[in-house]
């Protein structure tokens, strides 16, 4: 059985810093207990599958299509909104300094990014994509975009109504690129 690991909060979880857990309340009453309760399972269903399932196993192949490294890969997401000086970007990852410049070195050699002056600190740079990088970029978003098999043993109205209230807890969490937001379909 695999144990989960406990983290403190400004740990790290897949490259991704993660806010600490709200602290239990003495008083809460059992319907809040309960909601919580519902919500940790949600959220470990959540978690089921994007760290198993099909989702490491289409991230290796993105990585392999694209010929980056899955770090590279979360790096040009958050530059599709635009340059970032490195100092933001080794905050938002919360990876040792010298990892973030080694894959920063990455995406300058794959042509997928490029260092900039800062355009106000002289000392700083900041990282901005290529035309290579958006195109890159497109075609990782298109590969990660196709569902997995077991998605559809939801009806089109489930899928509907999943993607509403996944965007409902994604409009309330900070610090998600625009280019990893889901976008709700034409509905023709």
């Amino acid at each position: 059985m695999i144990e989960a690991a406990r983290e403190t909060p400004g740990e790290v979880a897949g490259g991704m810093a993660i806010a600490p857990a709200a602290p239990a309340r003495a008083t809460a009453g059992p319907e809040i207990a309960k909601r919580d309760a519902f919500a940790s399972e949600a959220w470990r269903a959540m978690l089921a599958l994007t760290l198993g399932g099909a989702a490491p196993a289409r991230m290796h192949t993105v990585c392999q299509a694209t010929d980056l490294t899955p770090a590279a890969l979360k790096v040009l997401l958050v530059l599709s909104d635009g340059p970032r000086p490195m100092r933001e970007l080794v905050e938002t990852f919360r990876h040792d300094p010298s990892y973030l410049t080694s894959v920063v070195d990455l995406l300058e050699r794959r042509g997928v990014a490029r260092r900039e002056p800062h355009p106000t600190d002289r000392r700083a740079k900041t990282v901005a994509l290529t035309d290579e990088g958006r195109e890159v970029l497109a075609q990782a978003q298109k590969l990660l975009a196709v569902p997995p098999p077991s998605m559809r043993v939801l009806s089109p109205a489930e899928q509907r109504q999943l993607l509403g209230l996944l965007m409902r807890v994604l409009d309330v969490e900070p610090g998600i690129p625009e280019a990893m937001r889901p976008r709700i379909p034409d509905s023709d």
